[in-house]
């Protein structure tokens, strides 16, 4: 078996894990904006149902071992025990098989109390019932293939979980919009191409699974024949397993940061929702008589189901599905960065090198800050045109853009909190996150049950408490962090400045999109030009007031090209 040799520092493997976060992104994007308009906001609320039903599941019958198996693989490597590693990879693969299929199980027998809790008509319900079975079986692949990725990450090599995430992401595209495409055409049932569309998300994750199996079975890991010989014997299986399920348990449940909100709004918001249409639809039906009228008018041309009381919670929920689709690519590139974080935190934090550890922990804050801020701050300046420009109707504008708006504002704390949280499991502190997100969770619920059951703010109560959820576990983790390690990272460097900068592109996007709006341009030139703009300002600002350093800039891939461009462009000195 052939030898894979490639390590990466931070900066390059926090490069090669968020371009693929872009690019899978980018391409899920392709995919759920398109899907929108071939199956409308009441198809994409059976979509989003399903989808978010299985997303809390799948993150905790999986999220916690790859960065278990990340963590111990680095530590193995820096202390020289290989034959540890390699045992941590087949004793993850056993537990992640176990864990998938606990995964799988539940979401099988949620799907008829979740059906019933979530509609008021049987049909309603059936068609949620065949969303979640279609989209089940992922559970499974995902967790296969995650214990591929956390042992890559271990050892530095990001490669492996980059390919992946974009043959999964490709094959929802190519195949789930191509099933919804079919299926729609057939059936002319939204809910059955929502179905189709799941269909094609469990097959790509099926495809990214076999990828890491060949990969790892054809090229291998990097630990040679005779470091495996001259490497310590390793503990039992049963010892690697139960050292595995320390750090993984406490990680899955505060991995839960990026998907607690959405696991509350999945049970709550529609049931909600739907004692609200009983007893306010008539205030309802006035509040959203533009949107429902417009819907309606689409789907009668088109032979479907028109919005009635009884499917108005779905339709509201889809739309909250669309401004979600935007909110969550945010944490989800920043978490991304923090799992890959995981490897370089563990290996100076093993070896006592506080003044190491402190420079790491700043530098993995300033990133994520730098990617959170401006693009949540930005979701919240130009919400209305980016929702008039990516989705079809008047609904995700008139409902969408006040949604998108607070949750830009959740993803400048959510973007940040995951990461510290990753931080704090490496150095030992696994349930101090559970505990911030437990009391984040409560708050969300309170928030929920004040304000979604008010007809007057209804499923805009949804992203505020996220909102607040939020704010919380970023404060608390924050606050945790400093006092756990010792360090008092710089606080100005990592936050103040990364803030100042993102608040000056937002506000330079805000005032060209009001002055395009004026000028009756379209949504794409306002867009483009706002972000255009506000990309400027916020470079300018950034390296201004040396938000970003040279050593910043150097330390990245292709590092001295960078600096030199930004040295003629006069953005550095």
């Amino acid at each position: 078996m052939k030898t894979d040799n490639k390590t990466q520092n931070f900066e390059r493997g926090a490069v090669i894990l968020l371009v693929s976060a872009i690019v899978v992104k980018i391409i899920g994007a392709v995919f759920k904006i398109p899907l929108q308009r071939l199956i409308g906001d009441l198809g994409f609320g059976f979509f989003s149902s399903a989808y978010d039903l299985f997303l809390p599941i799948y993150a905790l019958s999986m999220a916690g071992l790859p960065i278990a198996v990340s963590r111990m693989t680095a530590a193995c490597m820096a202390e020289g025990k290989y034959r540890k590693t390699r045992m941590t990879l087949k004793i993850a693969k056993r537990a992640f098989l176990v864990t998938g299929l606990t995964g799988f199980v539940l979401l099988l027998t949620s799907i008829i109390p979740y059906a019933k809790l979530t509609t008021t008509q049987s049909s309603d319900a059936l068609y949620v019932g065949v969303c979640v079975l279609m989209i089940s079986p992922t559970v499974l692949f995902c967790s296969y293939m995650s214990a591929y990725r956390g042992y890559y990450e271990g050892m530095r090599n990001m490669y492996p979980t980059a390919i992946s995430n974009v043959i999964e992401a490709l094959g929802k595209l190519l195949l789930g919009y191509s099933f919804a495409y079919i299926i729609l055409k057939i059936t002319k049932n939204v809910a059955f191409a929502a179905a189709g569309a799941l269909a094609g998300i469990m097959i790509g994750t099926a495809a990214a699974a076999i990828f890491l199996s060949l990969r790892h079975k054809i090229i291998g890991d990097p630990i040679s024949k005779e470091q495996l010989e001259n490497s310590p014997e390793s503990n039992s299986g049963r010892i690697v397993l139960k050292a595995l399920l320390v750090i993984a348990i406490p990680v899955a449940l505060s991995s839960l940061a990026n998907n607690i909100t959405l696991f509350i709004d999945t049970f709550m918001v529609k049931w909600q929702l739907k004692n609200v249409m009983e007893s306010s639809w008539d205030y309802i039906s006035n509040m959203y008589r533009y949107s429902i009228a417009d819907y309606n008018s689409t789907a009668q041309q088109l032979g479907r189901e028109a919005i009635t009381s009884s499917n108005m919670p779905t339709f509201l929920y889809g739309i909250r599905g669309e401004a979600y689709v935007l909110y969550n690519l945010i944490p989800t590139l920043t978490s991304t960065l923090g799992v890959g974080s995981v490897p370089f935190l563990t290996t100076v934090w093993v070896e006592k090198d506080m003044g190491a550890v402190k420079k790491t922990i700043e530098k993995i804050i300033r990133t994520v800050s730098v990617i959170a801020f401006p693009a949540g701050i930005g979701l919240f300046a130009i919400a209305p045109n980016i929702m008039g420009l990516l989705y079809d109707g008047v609904a995700p504008v008139e409902i969408g853009s006040s949604l998108l708006r607070v949750l830009g504002i959740a993803a400048v704390f959510a973007g940040v909190s995951s990461p510290i949280a990753n931080m704090l499991q490496v150095i030992g502190k696994p349930m101090i996150p559970v505990r911030n997100i437990a009391i984040g969770a409560c708050l969300k619920i309170v928030v929920n049950f004040i304000l979604v059951g008010r007809p007057e703010i209804n499923i805009l109560g949804a992203p505020i408490g996220t909102a607040i959820c939020y704010l919380f576990i970023f404060l608390s983790n924050c606050f945790c962090l400093i006092k756990y390690t010792g360090v008092r990272f710089n606080i100005l460097s990592t936050l103040v400045k990364p803030f100042v900068s993102a608040a000056s592109c937002g506000a330079s996007a805000f005032l060209i999109s009001l002055l395009c709006d004026k000028l009756n341009l379209s949504n794409f030139i306002t867009v483009i030009f706002s972000v255009g703009v506000a990309a400027l300002v916020y470079l300018l600002v950034l390296f201004g007031i040396k938000t970003l350093t040279r050593e910043d800039i150097y330390d990245l891939p292709k590092g001295k090209l960078l600096v030199r461009v930004l040295e003629k462009l006069h953005f550095i000195r």
